[in-house]
């Protein structure tokens, strides 16, 4: 009887175990990008384009819904030793922005292409003397992918130059000095919003030598007219600022952990959301600092905490997202870094120079996540902790962190349970009152895959494709939730 009722228990976990890893898992054929430079992931209409940059060489692989392939096409720009800004899908149509150098002169100029990309249009942008190299300008996309900034730090100024995707002609351009702030000593970050309007964050004196003259700026260029908004943030450090501009509520919600002593050990957080009104008028205003909760400790460690404040070591902000009632919720993710050296002798070196701990290694660590939902007045509403740990050696920690698929209704916080080979790929959904569970999604065993989760792209409600990297080949995997 109790061997019976062994096999039936063994059955029972046999079937579990298929059944736990029940998602649509489809994977391309291998990639090799061992003497590429950089490449990158774009999808129209669920097809995936896989870009390459091969040193003034650029291709694309093109793949189809169910990651087959179709074929490569190698993208000629025209002009010589072109660099390549931006390549961003919108629509059905794929846009690429360059710059290159002619005669002593700058030129950035713009190609739009179709799925298939046969050339639909060109467009000049920008033709100047000014003493920059190509590749200097930087980029970021609006929400909905219809508005593009260029931007890049000329001597004292902050250059823009604003582009319509879906019209594909240039706006306007601008040069920004904020005289509170050095550039691009104290840039932070920059966004656009859908209706081009341009925020751009500024932080100084964040450090515990200067911390009495700590300050955050933001400058928003709102209708062709520039505000600034300064946080007075005296006294305290913080783990790295953030700004996210919520379309839909029309404000900027600017966020961050704090410390009054040091940049890895916080306090607590500051969540600041700015409206429109607020944002159109030069402002000074103090910084919101909040103290984390008396049972985040134990909640983390199991430790009761007997110190007087509950200090966190190593947590550092990495998402800001928008809440569709004009919230925010904060990610924060522990993270830390060891280099340390092998106790063997180099023996590569001569017999005279022979020496211990010739080499270093680096090594990675990225475990728990905080998640803190904030209302529209800047009121916590709940706090959870989501337990991971992560580890790897050497490897920048490419395979290690998380990504996140948005549905309007859950949030599902993508990651490797492990960095190996045989892997598991678990993930947490989070609902908007901060209930959550953990599911097992998938296994790595026998598939060889080693999945880079930080460079996903949502392609749909339920689906996103990410990159799997291993000895300088690369497959596109597409998991279905």
């Amino acid at each position: 009887m109790y061997r019976i009722l062994q096999k039936l228990i063994l059955l029972i976990l046999v079937f579990l175990g298929e059944t736990m890893y029940a998602q649509e898992v489809q994977i391309s054929r291998e990639i090799n990008v061992r003497n590429d430079y950089a490449y990158d992931l774009l999808n129209i209409d669920d097809h995936c384009y896989f870009y390459r940059d091969k040193g003034y060489e650029y291709y694309f692989d093109l793949f189809d819904k169910d990651l087959n392939f179709r074929r490569t096409i190698q993208i000629e720009v025209g002009e010589k030793k072109s660099f390549i800004e931006s390549i961003h899908t919108i629509d059905s149509t794929l846009n690429l922005y360059y710059s290159f150098k002619k005669n002593g002169l700058y030129f950035i100029k713009a190609k739009k292409y179709d799925k298939d990309l046969n050339l639909l249009d060109t467009l000049s942008i920008l033709e100047s003397d000014i003493a920059i190299t190509a590749g200097e300008f930087r980029t970021v996309l609006s929400e909905d992918k219809s508005k593009l900034l260029l931007f890049n730090f000329e001597k004292k100024n902050l250059t823009l130059i604003l582009i319509d995707t879906k019209k594909f002609e240039l706006i306007s351009s601008y040069d920004v000095i904020n005289h509170n702030f050095r550039m691009p000593e104290d840039f932070e970050e920059i966004t656009i919003g859908n209706n081009a309007d341009v925020f751009i964050l500024f932080e100084k004196n964040n450090s515990s030598w200067d911390k009495e003259k700590h300050a955050i700026g933001l400058t928003s260029l709102i209708n062709g007219q520039l505000y600034t908004t300064d946080i007075s943030a005296a006294n305290t450090i913080n783990s790295g600022v953030k700004m996210q501009y919520d379309n839909v509520n029309r404000s900027v919600k600017i966020a961050g952990l704090w410390s009054s002593k040091s940049e890895v050990e916080t306090e607590g957080y500051f969540a600041h959301i700015l409206s429109y009104s607020e944002l159109a008028q030069n402002n000074v205003i103090e910084l919101q600092k909040q103290l984390y909760d008396e049972n985040i400790l134990r909640d983390l460690n199991g430790l009761v905490n007997k110190a007087k404040n509950n200090i966190l070591n190593d947590f550092f902000l990495r998402e800001v997202l928008n809440r569709n009632d004009g919230g925010m919720v904060l990610i924060a993710e522990l993270q830390r870094e060891y280099s340390r050296r092998n106790g063997m002798p180099n023996f590569d070196r001569a017999f005279a120079d022979r020496s211990f701990g010739s080499r270093s290694y680096i090594d990675y660590y990225c475990e728990d996540l905080i998640v803190i939902s904030v209302d529209p007045t800047g009121k916590q509403t709940w706090r959870k902790i989501l337990f991971k740990k992560q580890y790897s050696q050497d490897d920048d920690g490419i395979y290690s962190s998380f990504f996140i698929l948005k549905v309007p209704s859950q949030m599902h916080i993508i990651f490797n349970d492990e960095i190996k080979n045989a892997n598991t790929i678990s993930e947490y959904v989070i609902d908007p009152l901060g209930n959550f569970r953990r599911n097992s999604l998938l296994s790595t065993e026998y598939k060889n895959l080693r999945l880079r989760f930080k460079d996903g792209v949502q392609i749909s409600s339920n689906s996103f494709v990410v990159p799997s990297e291993k000895n300088g080949k690369v497959n596109l995997v597409k998991i279905a939730l």
